[in-house]
């Protein structure tokens, strides 16, 4: 199992439930660093893994490196009729973008959250708040950062996100 070299990752999508049963999702953002993603693999499909299970959703990569649903005109948002026949669970599910390969399978995971219309939810950024600086943050969270004794994080954060309900 290998992993995708990223330019800026997979994002988390967001899929809204409305009253009438349709379903409106965020867009399935997956950047893969083209000039490290070897040039034949651009055009090749990506298959849709849900809570482990493949899906029909393909998605393609683009000649930018984007991930895209060629059925959907490139765009990086599934067609409302597919949301629907997902086998999507309230909540948090999971969600793997696979690019079989001859001899491996190259996987980038994230997460897909199903809400209601009306659920409440708290969005939360702690990128920089929890690290002194945004750049001290990137080098402390690190592996060589860590090892080196760079980690910092301000007492009660964790416990703070913890308590709200």
């Amino acid at each position: 199992r290998e992993s995708f070299d990223f330019v800026s990752g997979a994002n988390d999508v967001v899929v809204i439930r409305h009253p009438d049963g349709l379903m409106l999702s965020s867009p399935f953002s997956v950047q893969t660093n083209a000039s490290t993603v070897n040039r034949h693999y651009l055009g090749k499909d990506v298959d849709v893994f849900l809570n482990g299970r493949r899906t029909e959703l393909q998605m393609r990569i683009h000649d930018d490196g984007r991930l895209v649903f060629p059925q959907s005109n490139n765009s990086m948002t599934p067609e409302a009729n597919a949301l629907n026949r997902l086998p999507l669970k309230d909540g948090k599910n999971s969600i793997d973008f696979r690019l079989e390969l001859p001899d491996s399978t190259v996987i980038a995971s994230t997460f897909l959250f199903l809400w209601g219309q009306h659920d409440k939810i708290i969005v939360v950024d702690i990128d920089g708040t929890i690290t002194r600086t945004d750049a001290g943050g990137v080098v402390a969270s690190s592996e060589l950062g860590l090892k080196m004794g760079l980690g910092h994080a301000h007492e009660g954060v964790t416990e703070a996100m913890s308590a709200i309900e």
